[in-house]
This record gives structure tokens, C-alpha cells and sequence, in this order.
């Protein structure tokens, strides 16, 4: 937003990580987690009614404020913030994907089926808030195409994809020697951890995976270390490594797999790309749109003898020398300078005078 040449003011609630010094915090209680297990679709609910009051204290303090325009992003807890009804500023959502409970049957199946009656009133309330705000939505952004068309399916709106960008981090990297095959994401099934084992082991490489995941969770670390050990591939798995290491695993890759299931867009794939590894991704979601096909990567069947096939291509002579350098090339028209200015084209488009205020 301070690309856009306004005066911003972050509004954020209690447990976010606010990205500016001067962001107004309002107060959130959430008792849920820590109550004992008999309790919690009690509390759930009072947590939810919190939830919702914290929201529209929070609306009103961006009200007092007075912007031109209201930006606003998903809510971890939500979906969508609860935008209240009589709120008259013009709003710019930017919606990552719909509410996969909501529009998924697989997501829905994934639930805990000892609590889907007590918590069916509570999620076709959460699903009214959720369609609320983005039917109240002036103009909604998204990440990819694929996205775009998941939010027309699900709530009937048109939403405007805009270009995500890689940090220069990445993109200053320089390439280096390769050394490993590196897979990056959540440790859960859903991000493809084991298909890039199996793969390492159907290419018959003795190239190690370097599995990076932002936070431990210990029951699929040690799937995927009995998966490795029982296919003979060394693996090696990090967690909460700072963007300089990140950037550095990047630049060490022989090629980064990110073969996660049905992704809305996939940061991963443009990061490995700005930093010069060649990326082999599902050709699901919003993946294949990362990709200049054949020169930066592919877009692959999600199975492991797919993604085989490409590491061994990768591993020929040359070939990751001039995927790296296509990579790159292709990555640095992703930048937040042009992601700024998609977002400036349709805050004017909302507010012509912006420049004196926004949230």
C-alpha cells in the first residue's frame, strides 16, 4: 500500500502480526483452545459471537479514521472479516480462495464427525458472515485465474486476479551448485512432502530431499521419515528457517517440487523460480499459471512417477543451467512493484482521490 502514494492506517485484531509500528489493535478473546474438550462447542460459540464484536469494533475505529477506500484481507478465524451491515466506505477485498468447508466436499469430509452436528448452526453462521462480506464488496482481488473461478463458483462474483510478487530476497539470490531436491510447505499430506520422496526414489537418484516447513508437527515428520527410509532416500527436514536460508535452499536446488493439491496460486514455485531453481509443480489449482512450461519448470500430473520423469530431464547435462537462467527470467516480472500498480488501477477506480486516506 505505501507504493500507492496514500496515507495508510493498518487496522488488525489481537493475534495478528501487524505489519507497521502504528497499527490499531483490537481486543479479541478466544477461549476455545484452552478449554477442556467437553466445553468447547460451548465456547466455540461464544468465541465466534467475540469474534464478530471484535470485527465491528474494529470497523468502527476504521470509520472514526475516516478512509477513502477500506482494503481488507482474509481473517484466519473467519474467512472474511465481518464487514458490518451500514458500513458505507468503499471496500476492496482481497479473497485468497472461498471457504473450503463451505464449497468442498473433501474439506467438509475432513471435519471431526463427532462434531459436525453440535457445530452445524455455528458454521452456517460463519458461511452468512463469509458471503456477507464479499457480497458487500466493492471490487474483490485474488491470486490466480483458477481462483477467480473458485470465488465465481462459490459466491456468483467476479474477482480481479492481480500478480503476486517474489521479495527481492529471492530474487537478488544467486544460483549454486546444486545439491539436493527441496520441498517446501506446511508439514500435512495435502502439500506433497511424500510425492517428492517418491519421486527422488522412482528417478533412482541419490539426490537427499530437503523437506522446509514453517512450524513442527512431529506425527507427519515421522511419516515422512519412515516413507524415506523404507524407499532409501536420505531425508532432511528444517523448520522455520529465516527467507536468507530459505533463499539459499532455493539457489542450492537442483529443482524445488511443490506438489501440493489444489493451491490457489503457490508462492513457493514463484520464490524458487526468483531465486533460480527450475520447479516441477501439480498441474492443479493455481500452479500451472506460475510456470513458463518446459523452460522454467512443469506442470505435472500429481503423481510420482511424473514428477520422476522431470527430475530425471532436469539432471541431464546442461539442462538445469538453462532452466535456472529461464527461471529467473521468467520470476522478475513477478514483483510487488507490479503487483502495486494492479492494486493502485483498482483503488482509483474506487476512489479517484485516494492519496488522503485509506486502510
Amino acid at each position: 500500500m505505501p507504493a500507492l502514494g496514500a496515507d495508510v492506517q493498518e487496522f488488525v485484531l489481537a493475534g495478528a502480526l501487524p505489519l507497521t509500528a502504528d497499527a490499531a489493535v483490537t481486543d479479541l478473546i478466544q477461549t476455545a483452545p484452552s478449554a477442556p474438550r467437553a466445553l468447547r462447542p460451548i465456547r466455540r460459540y461464544r468465541d465466534l459471537a467475540h469474534l464478530v464484536d471484535a470485527w465491528e469494533r474494529c470497523f468502527e475505529a476504521v470509520l472514526a479514521w475516516r478512509p477513502d477506500v477500506v482494503w481488507i484481507n482474509p481473517c484466519r478465524l473467519l474467512q472474511s472479516p465481518a464487514v458490518p451491515r451500514g458500513f458505507d466506505v468503499p471496500v476492496l477485498y482481497f479473497c485468497d480462495e472461498p471457504r473450503r468447508v463451505d464449497y468442498e466436499a473433501a474439506a467438509r469430509r475432513s471435519t471431526n464427525p463427532w462434531t459436525r452436528l453440535p457445530y452445524l448452526p455455528m458454521r452456517r453462521w460463519e458461511r452468512r458472515v463469509d458471503r456477507r462480506t464479499v457480497a458487500r464488496a466493492d471490487r474483490v482481488l485474488t491470486n490466480s485465474r483458477w481462483t477467480a473461478d473458485r470465488i465465481r463458483d462459490a459466491y456468483g462474483v467476479t474477482a480481479v486476479p492481480v500478480p503476486l510478487g517474489a521479495a527481492r530476497l529471492f530474487q537478488e539470490r544467486q544460483v549454486e551448485p546444486g545439491r539436493h531436491v527441496l520441498s517446501v510447505g506446511t508439514l500435512i499430506p495435502s502439500k506433497g512432502h511424500d510425492v517428492a520422496i517418491r519421486a527422488v526414489a522412482a528417478a533412482g537418484s541419490p539426490l537427499p530431499v530437503l523437506v522446509v516447513a514453517p512450524r513442527p508437527a512431529p506425527a507427519e515428520a515421522l511419516r515422512l521419515q519412515q516413507l524415506a527410509d523404507s524407499l532409501g532416500v536420505v531425508l532432511m527436514v528444517r523448520i522455520g528457517v529465516s527467507d536468507t536460508e530459505l533463499a539459499a535452499a532455493y539457489a542450492t536446488a537442483v529443482v524445488t517440487m511443490y506438489l501440493a493439491r489444489d493451491e490457489p496460486l503457490g508462492m513457493v514455485s514463484l520464490e524458487a523460480q526468483a531465486a533460480g531453481s527450475p520447479v516441477i509443480v501439480a498441474a492443479e489449482g493455481g500452479l500451472p499459471e506460475t510456470v513458463d512450461e518446459g523452460r522454467s519448470g512443469w506442470a505435472v500430473p500429481r503423481d510420482a512417477a511424473s514428477a520422476a520423469r522431470r527430475l530425471t530431464e532436469v539432471c541431464e547435462p546442461g539442462v538445469r543451467d538453462r532452466m535456472s537462467n529461464e527461471a529467473k527470467r521468467h520470476a522478475s516480472a513477478y514483483t510487488w512493484v507490479a503487483s502495486a500498480e494492479a492494486v493502485s488501477r483498482e483503488v482509483e477506480a474506487l476512489a479517484p482521490a485516494v492519496g488522503v486516506g485509506a486502510a
